[in-house]
Parts: C-alpha cells; sequence; structure tokens
C-alpha cells in the first residue's frame, strides 16, 4: 500500500509531465516545424493518462499552485480560435434598441394596456350617465336599475380576474377589475344615500366589504393600477350620483372609510400613488362640496372630518417607519410629507379664519402634534428615518412660526420668533445640519421683519423701559447668541459675523431711535457717544470672556462713534465740546486709547486668519481717524472760545490753528524718532499719511498770515520777532525744517527752498508790519508800497538777505548760492532806482541809501566770489 509520500511524488511527476508536454506545444506552434531531435514525439502526441487513485479530488494539494502558474501562461498565449465576424445592424434596428426617456408619471400612465384604461373610464362614466338617465325617466324599477348595475360590476371583476392572470392581458384583466369595483361602490352609493335603501351602518358594511376585496385582488396581483382605479371611482361615485344630503355625515362617513382602506392597502403595499389618489381626491372633493352646500352648521362634522384626515395622513408616515412594515416606501413623497400640513392650514382657514384666535389655536394644536411626531422618530434615532424627521420638526417649526403672530402683537411675535430662531439655530448647529441653521437664521430675520413692521406703534411711553426697547434689546442678543454658536461650528453656514452684524445693527438702530424720540437737542451726541463707548467696551469684555479674538473688530466703532458725535455736535451747537460733550469726548478719547494699546500688546485669543487681516487693516483707521480728529478738534474748539471772548479779532484764530498745525507736525515725527507711543506704530503710518496734509496746510497758515494780518491784536505792543505772531511763524519753520530733514534727498531741496521762500516772505512783511507799527502806515499794499519808510526798511531787509547769503555762500563755496544773493542784490539795487526814487532827497532815502552802500562794501569784503570747482584730471587732461 503506497504511503501519502509516494502518492505525492507521483502526482508531482504527472504535472512536471505535463507542463513537459504543453511547452514541446507552444514551441512547437510558435516555429510552425517539427519538434526537435531530442524530444519524444510520441510521448507528445499520446499523454497517458492519470490515474484516478494518485490524484484523488477531495483531497488539497498545496504545494502544486507554484508549477501550474507556467502552464497557465502558456496556454493563454496560444493564438485564439478564430472569431465569427459580427453581422451589421440594420438602422431601423439600431433605432429601435435606442431607448427613449419618458418622464416618470407619463411612463406609469402608459405602462399595461392604456386603452384598457381609457375603456374603463370611458364605461364606468357610461353606466354612472345610463343610471341618472334610468331615473330620470323611470325606467325599470329601482331594484332591477341597481340589480343590473350590480351585476356589470361583479362580471368585470371576474372576467378582469380570469384575463389578469394571462402575462398578455395582464394590464387588460387589472382595469377591467378597477372599473368593476368602481361600479359596486357606485351602486352601493345610490341604495345609501339615493334610494334609502341602505342605512348607514348595513352601507358602511358593504363598502368595507368591496374594499377588502379589492385590496386582496390587489395584494395577489400586485396590481397597483387596480387600487387606484377602484379607490378612484369609489371617491367620484357620490359626485356622479348627484345625491344630496342635509348633513354631511354620510359624505364624509363615506370618505373616512374610504382612506381608512387607502391607509390599510399602503400599510403592507408600498404604493405611492394610491396614496397620493387618496388624499388628492378627497381634498378636491371635499373642498367641491365646501364651496357649494358648506353651513355654519357644519362645522363640527366638518371639523371632525378635517381633523381625521389630516392626521391619518400625517401619521402614517411615522407609524410605518417605526413598525418598519412592508408599507414604508410609499410615504417618502414629498407631495404627501408637506401637502398634508399645507392642505390643513387652507381648510382651517376656510373653517376657522373668521373666529378670534381660530388659525392661532389651529396653527399651535398642528405644531405640537408633529413635534410629537418628530419626538417619537427621535426616540428611535434610526438613520433612515433622518429625512422624515426633518420633515415633522421642520413643519412643527413653521406651524409655531405661524401660530405666534396670529396670536399676540408684533413684540411678542418677534420675542418669541427670535428666540426660536436662535433655538433652532443651535441645534442644527449641535447636529451639523447647514439648511436648520439656515432657518434658524432665517426666523430671525422674520422676528426683526415683523418688528420693523409695527415699529411706529409700538408702546413708548417711558424712556428706555418701553416696547422698542425691549424688542431691539432681544433681537440683538438672539444674533449674538448665534455668532458665538456659529463660530463654534466647523463648517457653518454662514459666517459668525453676520449674525454679529444683525445684532449690532437692532442695537444700535434701537438705541439711535430711542435717544432721537427723548433727549434733548444738545444732549443726543454725548448720549450717543457714550452708548457707542459702553458698546465697545461690552464687545471688549465678550472677546475676552469667549476667548474670541474676532470681536476686537468692534474697537473700530468707536472711532465712527467719534466722528459722528462730533459732527451732530458742531451742527447742533456750533463747537465739538458742547455742553456734556466736554467730559464723554475725553472720556471716549482715552477708552480708545486704552483699547488701542491693549490690542498692540496682545490679546489673551488670537482672531482668526480672516479676522487677524481685517484688525491689521483696521489699525491705520483707528489711528489716523483719532489723529485727525484731535488735530482738527482742539484748535477748533479753542477758537470758538477765544472768538467768543475776544470777537473780531483774526490773529488769534491765526495763532490757534498755525500753532495747532505745527505743534502736531513736529510732535508726529519727533515722537517717531524718539519712539514715543502711538508714533512708533508703523502699520499706523503716522509718517508720511498722518503729517503730509499737515505740511501744505502749514505753508498755506504762514503765507496768509504773512499778507493778511499785522501782527496786532494780542493786547500787548507789538514787538520785533519776539511777539507772539512772529514766535508762531518760527515755530511753524522750525516743523517745516524738521519735515524737511525727514524727506527723501530728492524732494529735500526743493522743500528747503520753499521754506526758504516762505521765510523771505516773512522778512518782507516784517517790513511792512513795522511800517504799520511804528510809521502809523495802515497794513494794505496800497499805502504800503506809496511808504517811503516801509520802502527804506524793505529795502535794508532784503540787502541783509542778500549779503547774508552771499557770505553763508561764499564761506561754504556754493557759488550758485552766493549768484542767488547776488541777484537779490541786483533786485535792491533795482528798486532803489525804481521805487524808492521817488522819495529822493528825504532822509529815508539818504539813510537808506549810506546803509546799503555799506552792507555792499562789506559784502565784497567778506565775501568773494567762491572759485570755480576744479576739473578732475581725466577732465582736465580731455
Amino acid at each position: 500500500m503506497p504511503t501519502p509520500q509516494d502518492e505525492l511524488e507521483s502526482r508531482v511527476a504527472v504535472l512536471e509531465e505535463d507542463v513537459r508536454r504543453l511547452r514541446h506545444e507552444v514551441e512547437r506552434l510558435r516555429g510552425g516545424g517539427a519538434p526537435a531531435a531530442n524530444e519524444d514525439v510520441g510521448a507528445a502526441a499520446e499523454p497517458e493518462p492519470i490515474p484516478a487513485a494518485s490524484a484523488p479530488e477531495s483531497e488539497p494539494v498545496p504545494a502544486l499552485a507554484a508549477p501550474l502558474e507556467p502552464a497557465f501562461d502558456a496556454v493563454a498565449i496560444s493564438p485564439p480560435a478564430p472569431q465569427p465576424q459580427p453581422q451589421p445592424v440594420r438602422q431601423e434596428d439600431e433605432d429601435r434598441g435606442r431607448a427613449i426617456e419618458v418622464p416618470g408619471w407619463l411612463s406609469r400612465l402608459s405602462a399595461g394596456n392604456p386603452l384598457a384604461k381609457i375603456g374603463v373610464v370611458l364605461l364606468f362614466f357610461g353606466v354612472a350617465s345610463g343610471l341618472k338617465l334610468a331615473i330620470e325617466h323611470g325606467l325599470f324599477p329601482v331594484w332591477l336599475r341597481l340589480a343590473l348595475v350590480a351585476v356589470v360590476g361583479v362580471v368585470l371583476i371576474a372576467f378582469g380576474f380570469r384575463k389578469a392572470r394571462e402575462a398578455a392581458h395582464r394590464g387588460f384583466g387589472l382595469a377591467l377589475q378597477g372599473g368593476g369595483f368602481a361600479v359596486l361602490y357606485l351602486t352601493g352609493y345610490f341604495m345609501l344615500a339615493r334610494y334609502g335603501m341602505l342605512s348607514e351602518g348595513p352601507a358602511f358594511v358593504l363598502f368595507a366589504v368591496l374594499g377588502v376585496a379589492c385590496v386582496l385582488l390587489a395584494a395577489r396581483q400586485d396590481g397597483p393600477a387596480l387600487a387606484v382605479l377602484g379607490i378612484s371611482g369609489a371617491f367620484l361615485a357620490p359626485v356622479l350620483a348627484g345625491g344630496r344630503s342635509d348633513t354631511p355625515l354620510p359624505l364624509f362617513s363615506y370618505f373616512t372609510l374610504l382612506n381608512v382602506f387607502v391607509l390599510g392597502v399602503n400599510w403592507f403595499k408600498a404604493w405611492r400613488s394610491l396614496n397620493i389618489a387618496g388624499f388628492v381626491l378627497t381634498l378636491l372633493i371635499g373642498m367641491a362640496w365646501g364651496v357649494d352646500h358648506y353651513r355654519l352648521s357644519h362645522y363640527l362634522v366638518t371639523q371632525a372630518f378635517v381633523v381625521l384626515f389630516l392626521a391619518a395622513y400625517s401619521a402614517m408616515p411615522v407609524a410605518t417607519a417605526l413598525l418598519q412594515v412592508p408599507g414604508l416606501a410609499a410615504w417618502h413623497e414629498g407631495i404627501l410629507l408637506f401637502g398634508v400640513p399645507l392642505a390643513g392650514v387652507g381648510l382651517q382657514v376656510a373653517l376657522v379664519g373668521d373666529l378670534e384666535y381660530g388659525l392661532a389655536w389651529s396653527a399651535l394644536v398642528g405644531s405640537l402634534w408633529y413635534f410629537m411626531l418628530g419626538g417619537l422618530l427621535l426616540r428611535r434615532r434610526a438613520p433612515a428615518n433622518a429625512l422624515l424627521e426633518q420633515a415633522c420638526l421642520g413643519i412643527a417649526g413653521v406651524l409655531l412660526t405661524i401660530a405666534v403672530p396670529l396670536a399676540f402683537g408684533a413684540l411678542l411675535t418677534s420675542a418669541l420668533w427670535a428666540l426660536e430662531g436662535s433655538a433652532v439655530l443651535w441645534l442644527g448647529a449641535r447636529q451639523g445640519r447647514p439648511l436648520v441653521q439656515a432657518a434658524g437664521l432665517g426666523v430671525q430675520i422674520l422676528a426683526g421683519a415683523a418688528l420693523l413692521l409695527d415699529w411706529d406703534v409700538l408702546a413708548r411711553r417711558l424712556p428706555v423701559a418701553n416696547d422698542a426697547v425691549f424688542g431691539a434689546l432681544l433681537l440683538s442678543v438672539a444674533g449674538l447668541f448665534s455668532a458665538r454658536v456659529l463660530r463654534g461650528v466647523a463648517q457653518p453656514f454662514v459666517a459668525a459675523w453676520l449674525p454679529l452684524a444683525w445684532a449690532l445693527l437692532w442695537w444700535f438702530g434701537g438705541a439711535v431711535d430711542e435717544i432721537q424720540r427723548f433727549a434733548p437737542a444738545d444732549l443726543q451726541a454725548p448720549i450717543g457717544l457714550g452708548f457707542v463707548t459702553l458698546t465697545v467696551l461690552i464687545l471688549e469684555g465678550l472677546a475676552r470672556g469667549w476667548r474670541w479674538g474676532g470681536l476686537r473688530a468692534g474697537a473700530a466703532l468707536l472711532p465712527a462713534g467719534l466722528l459722528m458725535a462730533v459732527m451732530l455736535s458742531v451742527v447742533r451747537s456750533g463747537h465739538p465740546l458742547a455742553g456734556w460733550m466736554a467730559a464723554a469726548l475725553p472720556a471716549a478719547i482715552v477708552v480708545h486709547g486704552l483699547l488701542l494699546r491693549a490690542h498692540e500688546r496682545g490679546a489673551e485669543q488670537p482672531a482668526e486668519p480672516a479676522v487677524a487681516v481685517l484688525l491689521e487693516d483696521l489699525v491705520m483707521f483707528r489711528h489716523l481717524s483719532v489723529w485727525w480728529l484731535l488735530v482738527w478738534l482742539l484748535p477748533a474748539e479753542l477758537d470758538w472760545r477765544v472768538g467768543r471772548l475776544a470777537p473780531g479779532v483774526e490773529l488769534w484764530s491765526w495763532v490757534i490753528w498755525t500753532l495747532a498745525a505745527g505743534a502736531a507736525l513736529g510732535g508726529a515725527l519727533i515722537g517717531q524718532a524718539r519712539g514715543w507711543w502711538p508714533f512708533r506704530v508703523v502699520a499706523a503710518r503716522y509718517v508720511p499719511l498722518g503729517v503730509a496734509p499737515l505740511v501744505p496746510g502749514l505753508a498755506l497758515l504762514l503765507g496768509w498770515g504773512n499778507l493778511s494780518l499785522s501782527g496786532g491784536g494780542s493786547g500787548v505792543p507789538y514787538l520785533p520777532v519776539l511777539s507772539v505772531f512772529d514766535l508762531v511763524q518760527g515755530i511753524g519753520f522750525a516743523a517745516l525744517s524738521l519735515t524737511a530733514r525727514q524727506l527723501a534727498p530728492a524732494w529735500r531741496g526743493a522743500s528747503r527752498m520753499g521754506i526758504m521762500a516762505l521765510a523771505f516772505l516773512w522778512l518782507s512783511a516784517l517790513a511792512g508790519r513795522l511800517a504799520h507799527h511804528f510809521g502809523s502806515v495802515p497794513f494794505e499794499l496800497a499805502a504800503l508800497m506809496a511808504s517811503s519808510l516801509f520802502q527804506a526798511v524793505l529795502t535794508l531787509f532784503w540787502t541783509v538777505t542778500a549779503i547774508a547769503t552771499m557770505i553763508h555762500a561764499s564761506r561754504r563755496h556754493l557759488r550758485e548760492q552766493w549768484f542767488a544773493g547776488f541777484a537779490l542784490l541786483a533786485v535792491v539795487g533795482g528798486k532803489l532806482l525804481l521805487f524808492d526814487a521817488s522819495g529822493r532827497g528825504t532822509v529815508t532815502w539818504t539813510l537808506t541809501l549810506i546803509g546799503v552802500a555799506l552792507l555792499v562794501l562789506a559784502a565784497s569784503y567778506f565775501s568773494p566770489l567762491p572759485p570755480r570747482a576744479e576739473a578732475p584730471p581725466e577732465q582736465a587732461r580731455g
């Protein structure tokens, strides 16, 4: 008896022989010739069979996996067998094979046998018409008429059931059965409502039997079309019969039974079409009846039917989902999920629209009902029910939102909507549902719109403690809460700053309206500024408490509030620090400075990247806006107060503005050079943006003062150079000179030339002021030009200036400046001949001529012409 080892070796040997033969066959096929001489042709042509005992099928052999791979490779590369040529496809076959997309509703309508469906519908109408004719003309006894119609219905059902077994006539058979049941429903309704042959109890039993028979046949044959046709006929039976009753109870009872039948069918079968048919037919036929026959005495019956109808169709999706019945898929239809509450709203408007709070109670009850349905689904927490759960909770929220304005005024409506919106947004954020977040924001917007529409009629008997303030405050709190919630969401529906902006809009809007209504005109600016300051401090506290760096951007509201308050104060009172503005404005500026320092030192919580960029962009605005406000505000306030003390004196106004401009310009430049705060903040750009407009402004003030002001009016005698006017001029020139040193070399020369021009103008005007104060010459151009004293002093000043320039240029070897001084000296000479000659022979003219001559002689001695600069050796050789 062979051992397992012997059997394994035998099987390996057989497989190796098979591999050798296959390789030999592949080589022969590739080369197309005879086998090699060293190959066993006979062995290759007639392989030995493998003994059955050597390779039992039930015994796995893992070791043989490796040797099998070459064999499969060899077989894989063998030439493929010849394939039959494909036959050309005819064009009509290709066209016939193309799929034509048909809309879903049209495909369902045309499915099966559409001609059979049309025929059954026409037959049903024909039978109904025949019954009416028989009634009108008195043909046949009543019982015979109804019996004949019932026989027709039974025959249709029986014949259709038989034909539905045949695959070719399935649609035809189902259509006949549906028509037969519709005829039987029609017969039963005639017996109930037209002839009184049946009381309500037996009639409903008959209808129930017909419904059970129909559902059994439809379920056995899996034919939703049968159920739809039968139900359609049953619903249309009252209309076709044309019967009337003093009370709608029989009709509504009949409709209730039919709807119970529909719901029962769809408990086991996922037939959406049957659900929609029952819902739509009940709604349409019921509304048609209501238009023609509804009376107030029918209210209780009608309301009971409406409640049962809406409750059944709204509860069925939840019941099927919770119990996981076979008909669950039949209720995932938008027309059923959302059409039921819409239909309920329309029906309740017609029924209780005239009753006080009727619609409010209806909406509230509907909201509680849907909240209950949504709560049942939430307890199950099944992922498959997520859509249905969202639909129920969403409908409940909408109905509750509608109920609020129907029951309350604008204030309570806005308040409840704001609370509801913030709660819905919080729920959407917790669940990560963007649509729920959007719904929460939308409800808050509706709350704002509701409050705004009735804004003018809100109660405002007391300042602050009134409906308008309370409503605006509640909307602001809801918006701030929403912003806080959205900040914690990874991917919110909208950015958190949008609800924050909404909150600030209502916060400031309510405050501004309240201030305008109750505050006196002279107190509106300080109260408004104080409110803005308080708001900024609240935002700063929230930024630190919530560790939300983005709220630091709210500090930019304070500079804007300062500008607006100052403008309002100037318009109302004529100056910026009027009344309580003298306290509110410095306090706001101090708060502004403290917040700037705190933010520049670093906050506890860094802002988001996008907000960090915004904060950097706001640095310049926050610095320069208040800087420019102070540069204008202080001299404006001082000018107003000095003008009240010394009216009509232009000197003090010029001194104030020139001194303020010079001090601001010099202070900014020195502060930046020495690293004083806030001028050292590079992002604020005090230089050049903070000082650039001061330079031309200061130059214009200096030029205008020299041409227009005599230097008098200070209350003390005028002293040249030492007067208030000239000292302020010196401060202005010092500030401009300091500015020139900070400029680039390309601009430095031009700025110095401008300063020299202003200095020359000051020196020339100084001659006029001397003639005015010491020679009693009016400080006017015509009078000064006719004054020999002014001409003499001006000539001496110009001569001194020219000689000083020439001496300075000679010592510094500045040949161009020396010629400039010489040119001025030539102008002096021309002036002596043209203008001063009118005073020839006078003591003044004589002294002036002698003085100029002495100065020129001194200049010729002390300021010789600088030598020409020597050229480099290369240029000299050239």
